[in-house]
């Protein structure tokens, strides 16, 4: 859950009630592809952390065999076009509606997980973890992620989240990663060059929050607060039996079931660990996910936080589509909510932002330079 800083980090302002605002992130492979694709050079260069590359990267060292049912299955995918991280698991909830036995498919996804454990070590070394350190720390783009994102919207008037902020508060992001690489870990720490929790002689505020409405100004930052922290539902590339590839399953018996045993949510154990955050969360961004139904759980959770509370979702993806196709692919991501009502989805598509994107120009998670 998301941990309540009122008292332990607020001084008193002139007796004003400062607020704590609640930001949950969630970032996928997208991320991961950007950096690779800006730093990567070496003998992997051009290579990234893609489901085609990681399909090339098999089938080039013949790490597989014929035997292994999923990497047939992938062969067949890729003849298909698929090339998304979600068409991968969507493969195994494939195999597993064929009634392929699940103990067999175990076996073949623990053996992609030492697979894609040899794959990200040849990908994220030194040089390239050296390289993003230093141009992110430069260039402070931690703090123009987490102070300037407002710049992204093309309208961020229409951005309620905004209009709940003031002088003072606190802005807690909490980023959920989904790649098992440390690139993000990397991009979102808090250096010495970048951040100083006390860097005012009168005042304990730490961050010049953006609030770019018209109304203020353009110009307005509100004297703020910082605090993040990054978890990893899915485990990390340091810890090779971490590495979850799954599905989801809208029900499932958590008792007796075999089927459990490919539910990510259920070894993940979203419920216990996460759902807190989802409850709590004032606002949801979602930064280079490909809103495959294997995520569907995390989609849901928003879903259904948007109805309840109100709360808003900004979803940056990259391309060119047309942000209400956007929408309607989270929407239709959200296995639990499948058959709801067009009054309710029209509720929830008011309540989303798209942001388009080319060459990683975003001031949140990219790679924009200030002039």
């Amino acid at each position: 859950m998301f941990k309540k800083y009122d008292t332990e980090v607020f001084e008193k302002f002139d007796n004003q009630k400062n607020v704590q605002h609640n930001i949950f992130v969630l970032v996928g492979n997208g991320f991961d592809i950007s950096v690779l694709n800006k730093f990567k050079k070496g003998k992997m260069n051009g290579k990234t952390t893609s489901y085609a590359d990681f399909y090339d990267y098999i089938t080039y060292f013949n790490l597989s065999d014929d035997t292994n049912i999923l990497y047939e299955k992938m062969k067949e995918d890729r003849r298909r076009g698929k090339e998304n991280w979600s068409d991968f698991e969507n493969t195994i909830s494939e195999l597993f509606n064929e009634h392929v036995s699940i103990k067999e498919l175990e076996t073949c996804i623990d053996k992609f997980q030492a697979y894609f454990t040899k794959f990200l070590n040849e990908l994220v070394d030194a040089e390239t973890l050296l390289e993003l350190s230093k141009f992110v720390s430069k260039n402070h783009l931690l703090i123009q992620s987490m102070a300037s994102f407002l710049k992204d919207l093309g309208s961020p008037d229409s951005l309620r989240f905004i209009s709940k902020t003031r002088h003072y508060d606190l802005f807690y992001y909490v980023f959920a990663n989904f790649n098992y690489t440390s690139l993000l870990d990397n991009y979102l720490y808090l250096d010495k060059i970048q951040f100083d929790p006390h860097c005012y002689r009168t005042v304990d505020t730490h961050l010049s929050f953006g609030v770019n409405k018209k109304k203020f100004g353009s110009d307005t930052r509100w004297s703020s607060y910082l605090v993040s922290e990054i978890i990893h539902p899915h485990g990390t590339q340091d810890i090779p039996r971490s590495i979850l590839f799954g599905i989801d399953l809208p029900e499932y018996d958590k008792g007796e079931s075999q089927e459990k045993r490919l539910v990510k949510s259920y070894w993940s154990q979203y419920d216990v660990k996460y759902k807190s955050y989802m409850e709590e969360a004032e606002l949801f961004i979602i930064y280079g996910m490909s809103l495959g139904r294997t995520d569907a759980w995390w989609m849901d959770e928003i879903f259904q936080s948007i109805l309840d509370r109100d709360v808003e979702l900004i979803i940056y993806k990259h391309g060119d589509e047309d942000r209400d196709s956007i929408k309607k692919m989270f929407i239709d991501c959200c296995i639990r909510h499948v058959d709801c009502s067009e009054e309710t989805k029209k509720k929830v598509e008011d309540n989303i932002h798209v942001v388009t994107f080319d060459n990683n120009d975003t001031y949140f998670l990219g790679f924009k330079v200030k002039e």
